[in-house]
């Protein structure tokens, strides 16, 4: 098995549709985007439903097929990893990091719209730290945007629970063990 990889993901926002796309033009070449709003019929608060890499965020934002099912309530985040990439040759066209984090955040948080990566769990060891910044980039925030969207993901293999954490007292195990 590969060594345990730790990712941390900076994300920023929230951004309208629109803002993100110009943030995305001007600040943001490649990494992640996660939209956060309401889906057809869906009753109950906002909450995330999609999770995307791309080299271009802008273009993808613009030409998205699964973003225009949040039609209501709609805010995007863009994140940008923070650590260094893995080194040796590359097994995909998209940086491995940037793979892992989405496909992390894809399974372990469900994302409704996420179809693909939420079918099993990531290929490798890794723990995924997600910190939130606001739009000035410089100003961190002290809550993290959504209660469903956790602190920290330590997912180690599938033979054990990952663990989900929500710094401030809340951690969910991803098994059927007892959650502590």
């Amino acid at each position: 098995m590969s060594k345990h990889l730790a990712i941390v993901v900076d994300w920023y926002g929230p951004y309208t549709p629109e803002q993100a796309i110009a943030a995305a033009a001007e600040d943001f070449e490649s990494g992640l985007y996660l939209g956060i709003g309401k889906i057809k019929h869906q009753k109950a608060a906002a909450t995330p439903q999609y999770v995307g890499l791309s080299k271009n965020i802008a273009s993808r934002l613009r030409n998205h097929s699964k973003l225009p099912d949040i039609t209501r309530d709609t805010k995007i985040w863009l994140g940008e990893v923070a650590t260094a990439g893995v080194p040796g040759k590359s097994r995909k066209k998209t940086q491995t990091t940037i793979d892992l984090a989405e496909w992390a955040l894809s399974y372990f948080m469900k994302l409704p719209l996420n179809t693909k990566k939420r079918k099993n769990p990531p290929d490798r060891a890794m723990t995924l730290l997600n910190r939130w910044w606001r739009i000035d980039y410089e100003t961190p925030w002290r809550k993290r945007p959504h209660q469903q969207w956790p602190d920290l993901i330590d997912y180690v293999d599938p033979e054990y629970p990952a663990r989900i954490v929500w710094f401030g007292g809340r951690m969910k195990s991803s098994s059927p063990w007892r959650e502590t």
